[in-house]
């Protein structure tokens, strides 16, 4: 049941990175958006997982909303995808080991350095902004402390996905000739991400608790 449900959710995710990514916003393109991570949080519910299945709702909600129109859905789409993290940090924390103090120190870098560029066109969104920076950051250190593979692979992709997210809405003019590019490339960061996460999570409890594996 879980392959029958990542099928759809992997066609979805492809149609939407080949040809809705760029269309103008519609019901339809939020819909198949939305549907490629709602499958996600199905497979991980069938899977016996559900507070992975919580957060990878709360990051369907938040592609719907960030699927429509930026004034009205950022910040509801910005608080959705916090929640989701949130809920990833009691999941998966448990089970990260101590981060290593090079890799922790280029994550913090990293996030001050885009923090540092972001702020001056930020404006109201600063505080908001600043609060999901501080959870990805959290995030990125449980990654940093799991062992290599899926889990930590899709953890550590899906926030590259907010650095390119960032760079694509704030630091970039509108129009410009790389957002094409970035807005496949945040996709697949993103999508890709949520998929590992889920399949790694699968393999990771299912060592643990004996929760049924992806075949």
């Amino acid at each position: 049941m879980i392959r029958a449900l990542l099928v759809p959710a992997a066609l979805l995710a492809l149609a939407y990175g080949a040809v809705w990514t760029l269309r103008p916003v519609s019901w339809t393109r939020s819909a198949i958006k939305t549907g490629a991570t709602a499958l996600l949080a199905l497979a991980a519910l069938w899977a016996g997982l559900p507070g992975l299945a919580l957060a990878l709702a709360l990051g369907a909600v938040g592609d719907w909303f960030l699927s429509r129109p930026h004034a009205t859905g950022f910040l509801p789409g910005l608080g959705a995808f916090a929640l989701g993290h949130v809920v990833y940090l009691g999941v998966l924390w448990p089970l990260a080991g101590p981060p290593g103090l090079v890799p922790s120190a280029i994550l913090f870098a990293v996030a001050l350095a885009l923090m540092l560029s972001l702020w001056p066109r930020l404006g109201p969104l600063r505080l908001p902004v600043t609060a999901y920076t501080a959870l990805s950051v959290a995030l990125g250190l449980v990654a940093l402390g799991l062992p290599a593979g899926a889990l930590a692979l899709g953890l550590l992709a899906f926030i590259l996905s907010d650095i390119v997210l960032a760079v694509a809405l704030f630091l970039l003019p509108e129009g410009h000739r790389a957002q094409p590019v970035l807005s496949r490339f945040l996709w697949a960061l993103y999508w890709g991400g949520q998929a590992a996460i889920l399949i790694g999570a699968i393999d990771v409890f299912s060592a643990i608790d004996g929760v049924s594996g992806i075949a």
